[in-house]
């Protein structure tokens, strides 16, 4: 096997972990929401609309620290202000924004 063909399929296997990652944290939080652990994504995103109807959404990411679960939503307005929102998953409460000029 060629030194090129060989670094393709680690790039490949890499790649396949990675995914493979991505769509096991996937499940975990439908799964979560499934059984009405947390809120579901589609109610947070609505809030974050209703509090910034032109702003834009660049991120959303689920995180676990110490048993407890939330989302971090990062959006932008058309000025350019970059907010991060942060809310408890399990009951959908807006707990922090950070304002980022």
């Amino acid at each position: 096997m060629t030194k090129a063909a060989w670094i393709g399929l680690v790039a490949l296997g890499g790649s396949l972990v990675f995914a493979a990652g991505f769509a096991s944290e996937q499940d975990r939080v439908r799964e979560l929401a499934g059984a009405g652990t947390i809120v579901p994504l589609e109610e947070i995103l609505g809030d974050v609309r209703q509090r910034h109807p032109t702003a834009h959404v660049l991120e959303a990411e689920f995180e676990t620290k110490r048993n407890a679960h939330y989302y971090e939503i990062e959006l932008v307005d058309d000025a350019g202000v970059v907010r991060e929102l942060k809310y408890d998953a399990a009951t959908g409460e807006l707990l922090d924004e950070d304002v980022n000029d």
